[in-house]
């Protein structure tokens, strides 16, 4: 299906010279634009697939990479800030099982045609645009839930996290029209915060969590 709205808003090109160097002609083989992007390899190894969009700085799949090395880590993440950051880290840490696409998340589901390919799918925090004119550009609509079943395995499991309420409610709204089920939980602490989810429960704000089954 395809969704023509796109749910970010490009900020000015604030990047370094070293960072537009890196993007440009980065040494990581794991590292593509969307632009380039022709789908998920199924020549990989059969290993466990986890799959963050939106990851940010990247802290939490650099951290989890590390930590897991025989499972396979994709990222998408559409700032080009938060890509120059963990493909510096990849390199300094010598990281093998991460795999990351520059580009609209979005754009990367419609132009894949794999399907039943990941064991986890997180999306942790994605952009509320509060205000309602925005609605329309979140993320997390029917549409795109839809994509995301194509890809996750049949036993897999899609992991939301969200800080703001209304969203929240939207969100369960949308699963209930396309996951046959699915766990709703308060994250009161993390023991693997990403950087919102640690500014969020700095300001004590309910950070609501839903698990598919």
């Amino acid at each position: 299906m395809k969704q023509s709205i796109k749910s970010f808003v490009r900020a000015r090109n604030r990047l370094s010279k070293i960072n537009r160097n890196l993007l440009n002609q980065s040494p990581i083989d794991s590292f593509c634009r969307v632009e380039h992007f022709n789908g998920f390899d199924l020549s990989q190894s059969k290993q466990k697939r986890i799959l963050e969009i939106g990851f940010g700085d990247g802290e939490n799949l650099i951290l989890s990479a590390l930590d897991n090395p025989e499972a396979s880590y994709y990222g998408i993440e559409v700032y080009e800030m938060g890509v120059a950051n963990i493909l510096k880290a990849i390199e300094c840490k010598e990281i093998s099982n991460a795999n990351i696409i520059l580009g609209d998340a979005i754009e990367v589901l419609e132009k894949n045609s794999v399907e039943d390919y990941f064991d986890e799918i997180l999306i942790f925090f994605p952009d509320p645009w509060p205000k309602r004119k925005h609605n329309k550009r979140r993320l997390i609509s029917k549409i795109f839930l839809y994509d995301i079943k194509k890809i996750l395995k049949n036993d897999g499991v899609l992991i939301i996290k969200t800080d703001w309420q209304e969203y929240a409610d939207e969100i369960e709204q949308n699963l209930k029209k396309t996951f046959e089920g699915y766990k709703k939980s308060v994250d009161k602490k993390s023991n693997l915060a990403t950087k919102y989810e640690k500014i969020a429960l700095k300001e004590k704000r309910l950070v609501t969590r839903f698990e598919t089954f």
